[in-house]
């Protein structure tokens, strides 16, 4: 019982994350033209994270339960930002290699 009660901790707090920085997204890519999108992923995150943590402090009590929360919230915060860098990263590179194309086609 424990183990599920921690692995649907780990779904909502995955879900959390999603929602938290598809809210950030909406509201820096877009910033004015989404507000309805952005206030239902904030409170998506914030509903996500509550469940995660109440699941994690029923399988392991209050103490323990929290301390996994926090880094279950961790883990996946850091899997997103590392993603994001490496996807961040690939993007420019192959932005690059156009831009080098156009150059050298020009020239």
């Amino acid at each position: 019982m424990s183990i599920l009660l921690i692995l649907s901790g780990l779904i909502f707090c995955g879900a959390s994350v999603f929602c938290f920085y598809k809210a950030n997204y909406c509201a820096c890519t877009r910033a004015g033209q989404c507000d309805n999108p952005v206030n239902h992923f904030w409170l998506g995150a914030i509903t996500c994270a509550l469940i995660s943590l109440t699941f994690c402090c029923l399988a392991l009590h209050v103490e323990l339960g929290t301390l996994l929360w926090l880094t279950l919230m961790a883990s996946c915060f850091l899997g997103a930002f590392i993603s994001a860098k490496q996807s961040q990263k690939r993007k420019c590179t192959n932005t690059i290699k156009v831009n080098a194309l156009l150059i050298n086609e020009t020239s």
